[in-house]
């Protein structure tokens, strides 16, 4: 096999293969009324061309209030912004060298089984004004505490298995086991974090596009300095109460000396795209988003020994 080095994985340079409808699970929908089973499916993104290595991976999860979206697209166009969809950053980074995976997960709508192993620790407590604002746009009635809670939890579930299948299967993937990232946009993010801190899934690093983790949640799941790093966005116009809560992780994070990066996109709304323009909390100065990941991962997921063989 060839060697690579942590430049290899900044500049885009490859092709793109796309792999899809391949499925890493299944779980239960229907929960309330007649449960049945459904299968979870995943597209594969990968570079063409690329040198004969275990390649680092990223298991990335689309927004959507946990009510729509999808792996292939979860663009929104609000107020005159508009977001990167998840299978864009894929694309972009499998251009870079890495295999990207793009995961689908149950929604709302499904009334998804909750799972057997709760991480919300205050379930009653969480915000529901942007999910009942989506809701209002599919048609929906307003939401439920409890409906919230289940269908978060069987979210998170599903992106520790979607973590899961890809770990097990590094090998046939072409992926290096231990330079597994997580990581996704608003909804998928919240995921992300959730999977890698509080199931402990095996993700080496966590991608967070305006993504939220509760103030008790991560006091009791991310407790030590060698936590997974962490790379933070938020629009400095998100969503109320995102601005407080990212800069609470940054802060917790902090106090531990968990490695983590922190940036505000300038001008950004909660919807904003890969090439805004950001302003670092903690790091370095970078020109975009999408810069700033780029670095973030080639750093940590590269440059860490074990990627060449």
């Amino acid at each position: 096999m060839n060697s690579i080095d942590t430049e290899d994985f900044i500049t885009p340079r490859y092709d793109v293969a796309i792999e899809s409808d391949v499925r890493y699970g299944e779980a239960v929908v229907d929960f309330g009324t007649t449960p049945r089973t459904r299968p979870l499916l995943l597209d594969i993104y990968r570079p063409v061309g690329a040198p004969d290595v275990a390649r680092p991976a990223l298991v990335l999860a689309f927004g959507g209030a946990f009510h729509r979206g999808s792996r292939q697209t979860d663009i929104v166009q609000e107020d005159g912004h508009e977001n990167t969809p998840i299978s864009g950053y894929c694309h972009e980074f499998a251009r870079r060298g890495y295999v990207c995976f793009s995961i689908d997960y149950r929604l709302t709508p499904e009334d998804p089984q909750p799972g057997t192993t709760p991480l919300l620790l205050n379930p009653m407590g969480i915000s529901r004004d942007r999910i009942d604002f989506v809701r209002r746009i599919m048609g929906l009635p307003p939401s439920t505490p409890v409906m919230i809670a289940n269908a978060i939890e069987a979210a998170i579930d599903d992106m520790g298995t979607a973590i899961d299948w890809v770990h097990a299967n590094a090998q046939a993937l072409g992926v290096a086991p231990d330079r597994i990232a997580a990581g996704g946009f608003s909804a998928g993010a919240m995921m992300a974090l959730a999977a890698a801190y509080g199931q402990k899934s095996p993700a080496a690093a966590v991608v967070a596009l305006s993504g939220a983790m509760g103030i008790a949640e991560m006091h009791k799941y991310i407790v030590a300095a060698d936590a997974p790093p962490a790379i933070l966005f938020r629009g400095a116009n998100d969503l109320p109460g995102m601005g407080p809560i990212n800069d609470a992780l940054h802060l917790h994070m902090q106090t531990l000396g968990v490695d983590h990066e922190s940036y505000i996109v300038d001008d950004g709304s909660h919807f904003y795209p890969a090439c805004a323009s950001i302003t670092p909390v903690a790091g370095t100065h970078h020109a975009s988003v999408e810069d700033a990941i780029a670095r973030f991962l080639a750093t940590r997921m590269v440059a860490a020994p074990g990627i060449a063989a």
